[in-house]
């Protein structure tokens, strides 16, 4: 009775283990940015590539001010970047991963749950000062991936991260950066 109860508690224990060491993880291997055609520009340095169970990979965003004057930044959700996400390249939809900032914890702006995210939509508007940047870390959780490939930066809910305008203009600018991200699988079998 002792080795059918081992047997079937090792067998158990070995599918789960099949299972979790199945996983795949994701390794960030390139980041890119066009030069933008405006004021503003966003600069991408990656802190931690690996995107794994254990750790998610991290990515420092900033947006700079290249312009003599002061420019307005508006979005929604935390200033002055709102709330990014991924999308593979191409496509659109549901299909695009959040990207995670220890700033939606720090505000009641943003609500995160384990099925969603929520904003109240109240737009956010604040003066960057001319040659000044702000940097904002954020987190890319390999378990939100399905697949290897490039994708491009946005917005989460709307494609656009936020809207600019210099000095007194009346009119809001759409900044939407060109700024891909290349993932790529990693098995944890040897």
């Amino acid at each position: 009775m002792k080795r059918r109860h081992f047997l079937g508690v090792a067998t158990v224990s070995m599918t789960g283990l099949a299972g979790c060491m199945g996983n795949t993880e994701y390794t960030v291997t390139d980041v890119s940015v066009a030069d933008p055609a405006g004021p503003l520009a966003l600069d991408l340095d990656l802190v931690d590539a690996a995107a794994t169970v254990d750790s998610p990979a991290r990515l420092d965003v900033t947006l700079r001010n290249d312009d003599d004057e002061d420019i307005s930044i508006r979005n929604t959700g935390v200033w002055p970047l709102g709330l990014l996400a991924l999308a593979r390249s191409g496509e659109r939809g549901r299909g695009k991963i959040l990207l995670r900032s220890d700033q939606y914890g720090e505000t009641d702006r943003v609500e995160v749950t384990a099925n969603g995210i929520q904003t109240d939509n109240v737009p956010i508007v604040r003066p960057l000062d001319a040659g000044q940047s702000v940097t904002n870390q954020y987190e890319i959780h390999g378990n939100r991936f399905y697949s290897s490939g490039t994708y491009t930066l946005r917005g989460y809910f709307e494609e656009v991260p936020l809207f600019y305008r210099v000095g007194n203009a009346e009119e809001w600018t759409e900044f939407y950066p060109e700024a891909t991200i290349t993932v790529e699988e990693r098995s944890l079998l040897p």
